[in-house]
């Protein structure tokens, strides 16, 4: 036994796939998962029920005529949530009819452990395997793994499967991993969403609270919330501690059966849990499907959401759902708006948020972790969801705090990510405010990288992230800031049309490129032609040009085209935009007339005074220019004021700090002193 508990998580790993590649010539690498992960599940299974297992085929004896052999009463016997009504094992399944009792055992299993194997298409997978003589031998090799709870912990067992997945996708497949959160990141994101919770931590009434994760993955985020709730309760000798019941949804048939899985098995391990809680099914409401596209806790609202969903997932595929739910507005869970189909990222924040309690239920708190672009992405042209998404987080004052985490701790991407925490009952001091904290400088390398994760964020660090979100500042790593401080107003400012018409035959065929001139006839051309060749050279001015073009048409023979039609192609063909005052154009109003070139987007800060921004920050630099005060910010959450409200949130505003170019002369003088050496070096390479 203690040369088994030495054996890494790694170790275990390597043994496991050492089986996968025996199969080789069998099972092609990239159907690996279905002979490893089914068979892993399966031999974790029977050793969590050997103690029992004689106590169960006891009570099917006695009871099936009553009960058959599908019945909850069993697991009173098993003592655990599931059971199993054989006397098999996977070491005597015997060598001649395998697959048959490999079958039978399998669906002696109750419903919902069956249920979860069956996700993995185990059954066309063992039958190669017998077609080739292999299958007995395989349950014999998995048989010999030591999966008993005293030896394997669940959350050991939750990093076996991890890490089998994490290198099934290095070899094998680019989004093995897409469900996969590191510990490290998901005990940071629970540590922040139970901080200060007392009656969570401390209460002996038998509080029950509920967590949800929108794209639960293998149960990573559920384990690891159950896992601290332990440790605070550790010790304590409590009657009635406070319980979480767990809630989830995930799409991939085979990551949902290994996180519900984690969870059916949750309670092996902890032999001081009463009966209750050792046959509760604490995986009973972990669902298999889309969560954007088909919602299976419509209306249901939780205590706590957490969520790592995967980065840039496109949504085109729910499109058609998404886009329906959208139009029932605040109604349904998209309301907000939607980001652009390349990402869905802001619609997964939108169904937290429509998962969580309102104040007046009492409150939530979630944590969701992110790339970049949900802090910046959209703007008020282009993809005004997103923006419009943020906005509407900031209305409900629901964003607490945002993380920026280190690079380098995720196993499929080295690129910066973000814990965005939600609360829908701030304390008073934090109302109306989102804190800031950068700790993109911490995480510890590790010896040994696992893909891409190349840091840990340490225990002393994560206590330093939660104690300075609890605190609400710490000197130059985080910043407590108004919502305000990251919305704007997108005020459209126009300037003038400055041009002049400067008749030139030169450019005469350039007319009957345009569309509508080509309907004129033959004569009509030549008609127009002899009109205009009495001001070839001739300069005049625009509002001249506007009040005369009638004279132009006028002069044609049955006229083919509007004298608006001949205004626009003169001008397109003849204007030429000038910087003379005195060439600014009106309308018949009197109005100056914007230049489209010339129209551009300030970004006011949204406490600020459109028309003292534009003193200080335009005017001095484009006199000439005005505040287009018929763009107005409309929409569902429009104000109706001028401009358009837009939403940014930028760390580096905050938080960049300017690093001066070391001297070019230092590292010359540095070059310089290594040429020596590497005129060396490459003597000896050359000498070989």
């Amino acid at each position: 036994m203690d040369e088994i508990q030495k054996k890494s998580n790694l170790d275990y790993v390597n043994e496991i796939w050492n089986i996968a590649d025996y199969v080789r010539d069998v099972i092609p690498r990239a159907d690996y998962n279905k002979v490893v992960l089914p068979f892993v599940l399966l031999r974790r299974l029977e050793c969590a029920l050997e103690p029992t297992r004689d106590a169960v085929c006891a009570a099917v004896a006695e009871h099936e005529a009553d009960w058959g052999r599908e019945s909850d009463n069993y697991c009173q016997y098993s003592g655990k949530a599931f059971y199993n009504v054989t006397k098999f094992r996977l070491n005597n399944l015997g060598a001649s009819d395998t697959y048959e009792a490999l079958d039978s055992y399998i669906n002696g299993f109750s419903k919902n452990a069956r249920d979860i194997l069956l996700k993995f298409e185990l059954e066309s997978t063992c039958k190669k395997l017998q077609d080739k003589g292999m299958l007995y031998s395989v349950c014999q090799k998995f048989a010999s793994l030591p999966f008993d709870s005293e030896t394997v912990s669940d959350r050991d067992m939750s990093d076996i499967y991890e890490h089998l997945i994490q290198r099934y996708g290095d070899e094998i497949a680019e989004d093995a991993e897409d469900f996969m959160t590191p510990k490290d990141v998901v005990r940071l994101c629970i540590g922040m969403i139970f901080a200060n919770d007392d009656e969570l931590m401390s209460s002996d009434t038998g509080i029950v609270r509920t967590l949800y994760d929108q794209t639960c993955g293998t149960g990573g985020f559920i384990t690891d919330a159950l896992d601290l709730l332990n440790e605070w309760h550790e010790d304590k000798k409590m009657k009635a501690p406070a319980v979480i019941v767990p809630y989830g949804e995930e799409l991939s048939d085979v990551t949902w059966a290994m996180g519900k899985a984690n969870l059916l098995i949750r309670n092996v391990s902890d032999s001081a849990k009463d009966v209750y809680d050792q046959t509760k099914d604490l995986s009973a409401h972990i669902e298999n499907a889309d969560t954007l596209s088909d919602d299976k806790f419509e209306d249901v609202h939780f205590d706590y959401c957490v969520s790592n969903p995967p980065y840039g997932k496109k949504w085109e595929k729910e499109a058609e759902e998404v886009k329906s739910e959208a139009a029932h507005g605040f109604a349904g869970r998209f309301g907000a708006g939607l980001p652009s189909i390349s990402d869905g990222s802001m619609l997964f924040i939108q169904n937290m948020v429509a998962h969580m309690k309102t104040a007046d239920e009492g409150g939530s708190k979630g944590g969701i972790v992110l790339s970049a672009s949900p802090l910046f992405n959209g703007d008020t042209e282009h993809n005004i969801g997103s923006s419009n998404i943020r906005r509407w987080l900031f209305d409900l004052d629901i964003v607490d705090c945002i993380v920026k985490l280190p690079t380098d701790i995720f196993f499929r991407t080295g690129i910066n990510t973000y814990l965005w925490i939600f609360n829908t009952k701030k304390d008073e001091a934090r109302k109306g405010m989102i804190q800031l904290i950068d700790a993109s400088d911490l995480g510890e390398l590790r010896r040994k990288s696992l893909g891409k994760k190349r840091k840990d964020i340490s225990e002393e660090q994560m206590k330093w992230i939660i104690q300075t979100y609890i605190d609400g500042h710490d000197d130059g790593k985080s910043e407590l800031l108004p919502a305000t401080d990251f919305m704007y107003r997108a005020v459209t400012v126009q300037r003038p049309l400055k041009m002049a018409i400067t008749f030139n035959l030169d450019k005469w065929d350039n007319l009957f490129e345009i569309k509508a001139m080509q309907k004129l006839s033959e004569a009509n051309k030549e008609t127009l032609k002899h009109t205009v060749a009495g001001y070839d050279g001739k300069t005049v001015k625009y509002n001249w040009f506007i009040s005369h073009s009638s004279d132009f048409r006028n002069a044609l023979d049955k006229p083919e085209i509007t004298n608006k039609q001949l205004q626009d192609a003169f001008i397109k063909v003849f204007g030429v935009k000038t910087d003379n005052d005195d060439d600014i154009v009106y309308d018949k109003n009197g109005r100056k007339v914007a230049d489209p070139e010339l129209k551009d987007t300030e970004k006011v800060p949204y406490t600020q005074d459109i028309n003292e921004y534009m003193e200080q920050e335009v005017y001095p630099y484009v006199p000439d220019a005005w505040v287009d005060e018929a763009v107005t910010d409309e929409g569902v959450m429009g104000d109706h004021k001028v401009g358009v409200v837009g939403t940014q949130i930028s760390f580096d505003k905050y938080f960049y700090h300017y690093e001066t170019p070391r001297d070019p002369a230092e590292i010359m003088n540095e070059i310089k002193a290594l040429e020596p050496e590497i005129e060396d070096a490459l003597k000896g390479v050359f000498a070989q």
